[in-house]
């Protein structure tokens, strides 16, 4: 891989410092190195300007620097390019940027010499209906989140899996995610931790105010159907991986289903998904040493 993308996050690199170790180290291994205007005019060395939506199909991969939202946004752009994406973290718990500071150098020598490999992740189509009338369709990698409004009122949802009724659910709402969302916001509601290369989709109640309540998970050929309650007198929002918001009223349908698409990772280390939520979560990042 030699045509490489940069997206970064200008709030978490503050004066680009990280950018311009990573854009460094791409040209010094000889590597062509792809930026929005904006970013491309912060460093002190020639680079190859372009509009950000360019530089998805003409790069061979894409690198964001930033925390896990940085890498949502580019995830949801890099998909329709089919182009593979890596995440280097500037966040906080950085859970998809996986790359930590100390690893930029190696990760970029792994990249520049292919020595990566590519992982597909699944994601989830919504669409959101008004009885039968579309009003948005939407992608996630994490999830889609149904929660009540501004006011604190109860919201009623019912859920369905291909049409057939599965539970009603009182409370704050409802989390349907992904694998790889299931370390995300369901996994603060409750919900349980997923391999994140398993196809399943995971649907997770957000503070239910009923006693036998419990997340579920079905298989990714389901389609799973949430329904506001008719009687809802107020507003709801449907958000999707945290970037996108639609307002949805008592009667209003969504439909969550696999995507046709997915998220192509680029891995450059053979990194254990348990070690790294002991690391990422148990640990908050501290060192540990592995248990035979």
């Amino acid at each position: 891989m030699k045509t490489i993308g940069i997206i970064t996050n200008s709030d978490k690199d503050i004066n680009f410092e990280f950018t311009k170790l990573v854009a460094g180290k791409i040209i010094e291994l000889g590597g062509r190195v792809l930026m929005p205007h904006a970013s491309a005019s912060k460093l002190e060395f020639n680079v190859e300007a372009l509009d950000e939506t360019e530089i998805y199909s003409k790069a061979e991969g894409v690198l964001c620097l930033g925390g896990d939202g940085t890498y949502l946004k580019v995830a949801r752009n890099a998909y329709t390019a089919n182009v593979p994406i890596l995440g280097i973290n500037l966040g906080t718990l950085g859970f998809l940027t996986e790359i930590e500071k100390s690893d930029i150098d190696a990760a970029l020598e792994s990249i520049l010499n292919d020595r990566y490999t590519i992982e597909e992740r699944m994601m989830l189509e919504t669409v959101i209906y008004s009885k039968s009338e579309v009003i948005a369709k939407d992608i996630a990698l994490n999830d889609v989140v149904i929660s009540r409004g501004e006011l604190s009122r109860i919201l009623h949802v019912k859920t369905y899996i291909n049409n057939v009724f599965a539970e009603s659910y009182p409370g704050d709402g409802i989390i349907v995610s992904s694998p790889t969302g299931s370390t995300a916001y369901s996994l603060s509601a409750g919900g349980p931790i997923v391999e994140p290369d398993l196809d399943i989709i995971i649907v997770t109640p957000i503070c239910p105010h009923i006693l036998y309540s419990r997340p579920f998970i079905t298989a990714a050929e389901r389609l799973v159907k949430v329904v506001v309650d008719e009687n809802y007198q107020h507003s709801a929002m449907v958000t999707i991986d945290g970037q996108n918001g639609y307002e949805v009223k008592g009667g209003y349908s969504i439909e969550v289903k696999k995507a046709p698409c997915s998220v192509k990772m680029i891995k450059v280390a053979n990194k254990n998904f348990f070690k790294i939520l002991r690391s990422k979560f148990y640990m908050r990042g501290e060192t540990f040493k592995d248990e035979i």
